[in-house]
This record gives C-alpha cells, structure tokens and sequence, in this order.
C-alpha cells in the first residue's frame, strides 16, 4: 500500500518516537519513513499489516492514514491551557475513555437510586465551596495520615461522594499512550450524578498531586469541566488555583510568614514545613495570589521548577499492575464495574473494555486486589 505526499502533511500533525516507527517498520524502513514524513520523498509503500501497526500507534482509524487533511472534530472537552496548541491524540483517547467510564457511571448510580452529586448542598460563594471541599476530603484529619498516604486518603473520601478520581501516566492502561505531565497535570468533567477528576501520575510529587486533586475538585464544585493549565489568564484557573491554594495555606496565617525580604526561594524553603501539603510551586502560585511577589518572579521560578522536574526521574518502578488497574479506574468504580458483571447486570467482555484490562485472569486478580470475593 503507498501514501502520498499529501497523506504526509496529515501523519505530520502526530507526534511520535523514533524507536517506535522502527518497532514497526524495520531500522532501514523507519528511515525511508522519515523521509517520507521530511518530505524527502514524495511517496512511502508499506504492507497493510504495518499500517494498521501505525494507525494503532497514533491511535487513529486506520483511513485516516489516506486522507488529505485531518476531518474537522467537535472539541472533545475545554482547553484551560495558556498558548494551547490542541490536545494530543492520547490525551483525547485518556478523555474519551474517562467520558465512557463515566457515562456508565452515571447510569449505574441512577439505576440504584442515588441521589445526584451534593444534592442540597449550600455552594454559593467560594468560601462554601472551601468550607465544601475541606469537609468532603476531611481536611482537619488529615494530620493523623502517614506521609504518603494522604492523596490516598483524600482519594477515598471523595468516592464517598460517588466521584470518579483517576490517577494515571497513560491512557486505557497502554503503555504505548503515555500522558505528558507538561501538557496535562489533570481535568475535570462534571456531571450532576458522576463527576470525574483525572490526575497524572506522572507528577512525581505527592504534593504536586495533592494541588491537582483540590484545582479539579473546584472546577467541580464550580461545574466546570476542562483541561487545566493552573496560569492566571482565564477566571476560571484563577479562582480554582485560590480555592485549592486557601485549603492548602490560609491566607492570613501565610501573609504572617513570608517575609519580604527574602528571596522566593528562601521564603519557599522557610514555608514549607509550615504548609506540609503544599508543594514549592504551589507555595509560589499562593505567594502570586497574594500579591507577595509579581508574576515575572512567579513565571522564573515556574520555569525553574518545571526545568528540575523533567530532569527527576521517578524512583517508582511501576507498582502492582491490579493496583494501578484499580488507581486508574477509581476505586468505586471499578467495583460498581465488578458487583454488576458478577451480578449478571454486565457481561463479562464488557467489563474488560471498561476497566481496560485484557484477560479474564486480570478481571479475577482485580477482584481480589478488592478482596471482593
């Protein structure tokens, strides 16, 4: 099968590795596909069997590869971002299956006879919607929580609530769909039954994690859904990076602390014991809202932050893979998912493509990671 030239300037718009193309065409084929893709040569001919191999990388339909131009799409869910520059085929995957998960979800909650999402509660300003969260999460415990545990912690409350709360560095469990911490540190979509948040686990701070979870969780609160950025541009990042930034470290209590003599990152480093939770940069962002310092110190010390993380490496290895089934499912609804397949509600094939697991030996380890059975 050969493409054209006009087929290249749509695989251009994909962004994928080197190690990959050779994974599926060979060493001496990746390059003449490269050259085809630098517009070196007009054509490239490859067998159906490793266009297809291609088209599942770039996770797009395999006709896809023949057409001129990419067909015109409707906007999968809001752009936050400063300078955004669309989402990336994986992220759009990553959203699609949470928008899957959660639209099942929902039914099942309404076919049980839940009631919708803080139904009855008083959300009318920001400080409710602090007052909310801190209660929901059950922030004044969190003290009594181990290092480490605490996202947890705060994870498990929030399904009390019927919420669904990923945590994840790829898409569908495909390693090969990883999730760029710099394009995407979390979404949120609401819904009146089933709201979702999504974290990247890519993130490698625990902190860093913690601010994502309280950013969503006020888009929620707010009934928004989108793709964050956590700048100042839009009104909406504003008031949930103060949210999150007030649960975290009180403004009085933080405007007692800093002292401005100091640099930011003396402050930071004097701070941080006092604000446990609260990671550099959310300290940062806290001390911008503040007015403590202005927006070049904030964006330098950003950059600087954003520069150490890409040259940390995570010290994890990867973890329990049903652990992590679990994790990027959210707990409860991995085992509403369960109680129905084994209820007979669900079949079992089903259940597999909403939890993103391939084999039913997988679906039977998960059930005893839950200890269901």
């Amino acid at each position: 099968m050969v493409l054209d030239s006009q087929n290249s300037g749509v695989l251009r718009s994909f962004s994928y590795q080197d190690d990959d193309m050779i994974k599926i065409f060979g060493k001496r084929k990746a390059k003449d596909f490269q050259d085809f893709i630098n517009q070196t040569t007009a054509t490239f001919e490859a067998t159906a069997e490793n266009l297809i191999k291609l088209a599942n990388r770039l996770d797009i339909p395999f006709a896809y590869l023949f057409l001129d131009k990419m067909p015109e799409s409707e906007e999968i869910l809001p752009d936050f971002r400063k300078n955004s520059t669309g989402l990336s085929p994986h992220l759009k995957s990553c959203i699609a299956s949470s928008k899957k998960k959660q639209e099942w979800f929902r039914n099942y909650l309404i076919r049980n006879g839940h009631d919708r999402f803080l139904e009855n509660w008083n959300l009318d300003s920001d400080k409710d919607r602090i007052r909310a969260i801190k209660e929901m999460i059950q922030f004044d415990e969190v003290d009594k929580i181990s290092k480490g545990q605490k996202l947890i912690f705060f994870k498990d409350n929030l399904e009390q609530y019927n919420m669904i709360v990923q945590q994840s560095g790829i898409s569908q469990s495909n390693t090969l769909k990883a999730i760029s911490f710099d394009e995407c540190r979390g979404y949120a979509i609401y819904d009146e039954y089933a709201p979702l948040i999504f974290i990247n686990s890519k993130d490698t701070s625990e902190n860093g994690k913690i601010f994502t979870l309280l950013h969503e969780l006020a888009h929620i609160l707010l009934k928004h859904s989108g793709v964050s950025s956590y700048d100042f541009e839009l009104e909406e990042e504003y008031r949930c990076n103060n949210i999150a930034g007030e649960i975290l470290m009180p403004t009085e209590s933080f405007k007692s602390k800093w002292n401005k003599h100091d640099s930011i990152q003396v402050n930071i480093e004097n701070l941080k014991n006092d604000f446990k939770m609260a990671s550099p940069l959310a300290i940062a962002t806290k001390a911008l809202l503040t007015q403590l310092i202005d927006y070049k110190e904030y964006e330098d010390f950003k950059k600087s932050q954003i520069e150490q993380f890409s040259k940390t490496k995570s010290s994890s290895k990867g973890g329990n893979y049903y652990s992590n089934v679990i994790a990027s499912n959210s707990k409860n609804f991995t085992k509403s998912v369960i109680a129905d397949t084994l209820n007979g509600y669900e079949t079992y094939r089903e259940a597999l493509k909403l939890l993103d697991i391939k084999s039913f030996d997988s679906f039977d380890k998960v059930v005893n990671q839950l200890g269901i059975l």
